[in-house]
């Protein structure tokens, strides 16, 4: 069954690119059948990272009508999975993609799902503040019933996730069978290098002679913890 994957956190600066970009290369090297569309086109840093791979990113701004309708046909027309980074306040997206569809602003999600036998799973990303938690859960009340959450807590800060981890909202995330997984600090001078530089991965990285052996070694580290936690998620087998 085909797999579409939101990912999601409202918010901007949570890290929700980063885990887009993290996915991506997982699944890459991993060389499975997976599309990639860059949602923001503001900061289409899924596009920057992988545009010189083996298959185009599509950057399309799904805060249009016009951008709505291309992604309909990319996830109509993938033969494999599709893997979204949704822009920030992505929410005004999901909005118009769970309508009846009739109209010309959106599309069914639950339509579209039935149509091409596909599921949906939306990677939500959440730092330790209380906002990307309201709007988590505002989108599990928006959302068809039968999404697939995984919880991706970014411990780009080394300070407890205490309010989500005592909160209603992730005792309701369990109830649904939901996964929360850990995405791992990577060393801060490694992400600049990454974020400067076309078509630098956490796989073209570990080639590149733009870095040192210890960054190279970190970015293998950083790339291995990461598909760990997406088998722990279900995601990878």
């Amino acid at each position: 069954m085909k797999r579409i994957f939101f990912i999601h956190g409202d918010k901007g600066g949570v890290g929700k690119t980063e885990v887009a970009k993290r996915m991506a290369a997982v699944m890459l090297q991993a060389e499975h059948p997976v599309t990639l569309v860059d949602g923001d086109n503001k900061n289409p840093g899924l596009h920057a990272a992988f545009q010189g791979g083996k298959r185009d990113v599509h950057c399309i701004n799904v805060m249009t009508p016009k951008g709505r309708d291309a992604l309909f046909d990319v996830i109509a027309e993938s033969p494999g999975d599709v893997l979204i980074d949704l822009p920030a306040r992505g929410s005004d997206v999901t909005a118009r993609l769970n309508q009846d569809g009739a109209s010309e602003d959106g599309f069914s999600l639950p339509l579209l799902m039935a149509e091409i036998d596909a599921e949906l799973t939306t990677v939500f990303v959440i730092d330790q503040t209380r906002s990307p938690i309201v709007a988590l859960r505002e989108e599990m009340k928006a959302l068809p019933e039968t999404t697939k959450w995984i919880v991706v807590r970014n411990w780009r800060e080394d300070r407890a996730y205490t309010l989500f981890d005592t909160s209603q909202t992730k005792a309701d995330l369990e109830a649904r069978g939901a996964a929360v997984i850990d995405l791992i600090r990577l060393d801060p001078r490694v992400n600049d290098i990454l974020e400067n530089a076309d078509d630098l991965n956490l796989i073209t990285a570990q080639t590149s002679d733009k870095l040192s052996m210890l960054q190279k070694m970190r970015v293998k580290a950083a790339l291995r913890s990461w598909s760990e936690q997406m088998e722990i998620a279900g995601l990878i087998e």
